[in-house]
């Protein structure tokens, strides 16, 4: 599952519902797959399947659900359903990219309204916090080598969900050091400063926040 596209995944999960759920009902997991399991092994199907299932109807067809992604995410890509958010290209090439820029800015501009002592601490409280999930190891040396002070932060093709996750964590750390109404200053005046920066980026930001 983790050497397909991100697309190429979006769209097995999309081709392996379509007999158990109305469009609505489908695209709403497709959704939820990719606020949650989009960096996810494919165990985590399993676990996905049980978030989605909660009608009664439904969680008596978990077992058929489960064998049909399975069956979707070993599928060839011309086999699949179209993806449901487009051909695919943008969310490979622009997306991931426009996102990691938009996330890289986006912590710089909160961490400037920090003094360096407390800068300095939360970055180490993030990695430690980081070391902790199954990040990507490409991703896990860039944000190490950037927490350090050593380089630019440079993520490359980093989903949008994991950004997502890396940044609310980021916010966790800050609300128990600063509290939370401070911590809500920093993020909008962050956002603030990275729309008025790179407006661009600005259409990117939804996806992080």
């Amino acid at each position: 599952m983790s050497k397909r596209s991100v697309s190429d995944r979006r769209r097995a999960i999309y081709t392996g519902l379509q007999n158990f759920m109305d469009e609505a009902a489908v695209l709403k997991a497709v959704a939820h797959w990719e606020n949650r399991y989009i960096d996810q092994p494919s165990l985590a199907l399993q676990r996905f399947v049980a978030d989605i299932c909660q009608t009664p109807e439904l969680k008596e067809q978990r077992s058929a659900i489960l064998r049909s992604l399975i069956q979707a995410m070993g599928q060839d890509s011309n086999k699949l359903l179209t993806d449901p958010r487009g051909d695919g290209t943008e969310d490979q090439v622009e997306n991931p990219v426009s996102a990691s820029q938009t996330f890289a800015e986006l912590m710089l501009a909160m961490m400037s309204q920090l003094d360096d002592q407390l800068q300095h601490k939360l970055r180490i409280e993030l990695f430690a916090a980081l070391r902790q999930r199954q990040l990507p190891h490409a991703t896990l040396e860039a944000l190490q080598r950037w927490l350090g002070n050593r380089q630019a932060l440079i993520l490359g093709n980093a989903p949008p969900a994991l950004l997502q996750k890396l940044l609310n964590q980021y916010y966790v750390l800050l609300c128990e050091n600063i509290g939370p109404v401070r911590a809500d200053k920093i993020l909008a005046s962050g956002v603030a400063q990275v729309q008025r920066e790179h407006p661009k980026l600005d259409k990117f930001l939804d996806e992080l926040l």
